[in-house]
C-alpha cells in the first residue's frame, strides 16, 4: 500500500498530465501481459507519449471533470497519454498488432471530445503527418509535370508539323 506522500505525488503527476496532454486513451489491462506492457511503454516513450496505470480514485481527484464514470470503467485500465500535436503516440499503436500485441481500447479523449472505440481506431489509423506531406508533395509534383507537358505539347506539335512540311517539300 502506498503512503500518503506517494499518493500525493501520483495525484500531482496526474493533474500535470491532464493539463499538458493533447489527448489520452483508456486501454484494458486484462489479458495484457507484463512483457507486452513493457513493449508498449517503450514504443510510446519513443513517440512522446506515456503508458500509465492509475487508480480510479486518484484519477477522479486529479480531474473532477473526468468524462468517464465508474460504470464505464469496470475493468482495470491504463492511460496512454499523448503530448504532441501530431498524435504520434496514438499512431504508433498501429504497429502493435504486427508484433502480436492485442490492445483493447476502451475509450479516448482528444481535443475536449470523448471518443468511443471506433472513433479512437479511426484516429489511430489516420496517416501520419510525414505520410501526408509525402502525398502532398507527390501530388504537387505530378501537377507540375502535367502542366509542363501541357505547355510543351503545342510547341512539340508545331515542330512535328513543320518537320513534316519540310520533309514533304523536299520530295
Amino acid at each position: 500500500m502506498k503512503t500518503k506522500k506517494e499518493k500525493e505525488k501520483i495525484l500531482k503527476d496526474l493533474v500535470d498530465k491532464f493539463k499538458s496532454a493533447k489527448g489520452y486513451l483508456l486501454v484494458s489491462l486484462l489479458k495484457l501481459p507484463a512483457d507486452s506492457q513493457k513493449r508498449i511503454r517503450d514504443l510510446l516513450k519513443e513517440n512522446n507519449s506515456l503508458f500509465q496505470v492509475a487508480k480510479k480514485t486518484l484519477v477522479y481527484k486529479a480531474n473532477p471533470d473526468f468524462p468517464f464514470t465508474d460504470e464505464e470503467l469496470k475493468l482495470p485500465f491504463a492511460f496512454i497519454w499523448n503530448f504532441d500535436e501530431n498524435l504520434s503516440g496514438f499512431q504508433a499503436l498501429k504497429n502493435l498488432k504486427k508484433e502480436g500485441i492485442e490492445l483493447e481500447i476502451l475509450k479516448g479523449y482528444l481535443q475536449g471530445k470523448v471518443l468511443n472505440k471506433e472513433e479512437v481506431l479511426a484516429v489511430i489509423n489516420l496517416p501520419s503527418k510525414e505520410e501526408l506531406v509525402v502525398k502532398l508533395i507527390g501530388s504537387l509534383k505530378n501537377q507540375i509535370y502535367r502542366l509542363d507537358n501541357s505547355l510543351k505539347y503545342p510547341l512539340n506539335k508545331l515542330i512535328l508539323l513543320l518537320s513534316q512540311i519540310k520533309s514533304t517539300d523536299k520530295h
